[in-house]
């Protein structure tokens, strides 16, 4: 419009309105900022505007789109840094960004949900149990779980993001199943000795576990004939956790009892706390004769 009326560019500030409410006005050029109020323009006064810009490309993993939403924000920040008063507190947005921020807050979420998940049942395993070494290696076993779990995700060569954080919530229970089921057999064995308790514990309940595993990875299964990506993620980490838990659960626990599981009263809390009461009974007993 400027060049049509012959006139400079840039366009001198008392001129400025004028010329930029004709803008908005001609169908020709101005149609697109106004359909779209990209210019703010109000009695007489501009403000705001903001422009499109066909640079930020697909939706990608957040580690793809991160790095592009570090490079958009230094260019908005150099753009402001040499603008003068009133257009140097421009920001830039699109909605690949918003979908970046939710799946990093699924992401942090996720793995607080582990921590919390990990630190619950550690507690209801030391309560059930009342064994705080029992309690401690089947910790150990489930942590083993979710890191080889994790292992798949890595060298399948996914990013951390929303069905990895959605499914590692649902893979913490699938690795506290199978462990509980051996500690609980474990503890109510009438043997004493570690070995004879293993065998016990694996002779009761190790057909179960195999029983349930078989049918929730044969479920596992089906999600891998679906078309959705989301969906045959699910079935990676589903079937693995199934034979992780398997593998951890009936081999390397059992293992680990074998070798260093509580014997006797070894490890028990309420055993334990029966000497802390008798002990302190016995302080305060000498206590009162010498008084």
């Amino acid at each position: 419009i400027t060049q049509e009326k012959n006139g400079t560019f840039p366009v001198p500030e008392d001129q400025f309105v004028t010329n930029m409410t004709e803008f908005l006005a001609n169908d020709k050029y101005g149609a697109t900022f106004r359909n779209d109020d990209a210019i703010g323009l109000l009695d007489s006064r501009i403000y705001y505007a903001f422009f499109k810009i066909i640079g930020v490309g697909d939706r990608g993993p957040k580690s793809t789109l991160h790095p592009r939403w570090e490079r958009w924000e230094d260019l908005t920040k150099a753009f402001n840094n040499g603008s003068g008063a009133g257009l140097n507190n421009g920001f830039q947005t699109s909605p690949w960004w918003t979908w970046y921020m939710s799946e990093e807050t699924l992401v942090k979420d996720a793995i607080q949900g582990m921590l919390i998940a990990g630190s619950v049942s550690f507690v209801i395993l030391v309560i059930t149990t009342h064994n705080i070494i029992l309690a401690s290696y089947a910790i150990l076993c489930i942590a083993g779980i979710v890191t080889s779990v994790m292992s798949i995700v890595y060298f399948q060569g996914w990013d951390f993001g929303t069905a990895e954080s959605i499914a590692v919530v649902i893979l913490i229970g699938f690795s506290v199943d199978y462990v509980v089921h051996i500690c609980h057999a474990y503890v109510e064995s009438h043997h004493m000795d570690k070995v004879r308790r293993t065998r016990e514990a694996l002779a009761k309940m190790a057909i179960s576990i195999v029983g349930g595993a078989v049918t929730t990875f044969g479920d596992g299964c089906m999600l891998f004939f679906t078309t959705m990506f989301f969906f045959q993620k699910f079935a990676w980490i589903v079937t693995s956790t199934i034979f992780f838990a398997l593998i951890w659960s009936l081999v390397f626990f059992p293992a680990l009892l074998f070798i260093v599981g509580p014997q006797g009263e070894t490890g028990d809390l309420k055993v334990l706390a029966k000497k802390i009461y008798t002990k302190y009974q016995e302080s305060k007993n000498k206590k009162s004769q010498e008084a």
